[in-house]
């Protein structure tokens, strides 16, 4: 099959990519700028499982976060980490009671658990699952509680990629029951900005991904499909991210070869 000029281009950020990481390992992790405060493996894993968590590859988030507990079992943010693999916002998923009790392992009352952090920021961070987590509330309530949490860390630091990345992630969640143009386009509003300043971060680039994937703004969203692929070869998921925008633009055989490049990248996985 011929290769698009669009796909093309995602090919020429493949090969970019390929030169700074093995395969099997390409899937963001040189863009994330998380301040972790450790070295040493739980550092690179924590980061790598971060860009997977981004990029919905959550089993292998999971299993990064868990190693970057084996390396540091006293830190708290593998285990946020590993206990947000179980939300799924955009498929209205979610596995409170697994989410729950990786977070128990910090202790068993919430106190014990905050008492854990190293930081107010990584207290924040945990917050914020907590109230994501909580036991009462629907699930609804809970996503709009989980929002609110958000926007007030991103209120106290706008300048945080990933705050800003899964605050735009937040606001998409909170669209139940099928896509509000409204709801979506106030994604867009937070995560444009992060994109001005990290082109190249996976959360910004698959979020607004989502936020423009349908046929009146997906023309805003050409211009994240064609850098999303060459962030994350090796994330099936980002791979199959691009035909969201291809499908909506009705550019058919762009859209088949993103899905078959995903496939490749989730087989190889």
């Amino acid at each position: 099959m011929a290769l698009t000029p669009l796909s093309a281009m995602a090919m020429d950020g493949h090969q970019h990519a390929a030169s700074a990481q093995a395969a099997g390992e390409r899937v963001g992790t040189e863009y994330m700028v998380f301040e972790t405060g450790v070295t040493g493996e739980a550092h690179d894993e924590f980061l790598r499982g971060l860009a997977l968590l981004h990029n919905f590859e959550y089993a292998r988030a999971a299993a990064a976060f868990r190693r970057a507990q084996a390396a540091d079992p006293t830190w708290v943010m593998p285990y946020w980490g590993e206990a947000m693999t179980h939300n799924h916002p955009l498929w209205e998923e979610q596995d409170r009671e697994a989410a729950r009790a990786i977070l128990m392992r910090l202790g068993e009352t919430l106190e014990e658990r905050q008492n854990r952090a190293r930081s107010p920021r990584e207290e924040a961070w945990l917050m914020a699952a907590e109230i994501l987590y909580a036991s009462d509330g629907t699930k609804e309530e809970r996503d709009f509680n989980y929002l609110a949490a958000m926007r007030g860390m991103l209120e106290a630091d706008p300048s945080d990629i990933d705050i800003r990345a899964f605050t735009g992630l937040a606001t998409l969640g909170t669209s139940h029951g099928g896509r509000d143009i409204g709801v979506y386009m106030q994604a867009a509003g937070v995560l444009e900005p992060g994109f001005m300043t990290h082109e190249n971060h996976p959360g910004i680039l698959h979020y607004l991904i989502h936020s423009y994937d349908d046929p009146v703004h997906a023309t805003l969203g050409r211009r994240m499909a064609e850098r999303y692929a060459g962030v994350a070869p090796d994330a099936g998921h980002a791979q199959h991210m691009l035909s969201h925008i291809y499908h909506a633009l009705g550019e058919w055989e762009a859209s088949e070869e993103a899905s078959v490049l995903a496939m490749a990248a989730a087989d190889a996985a």
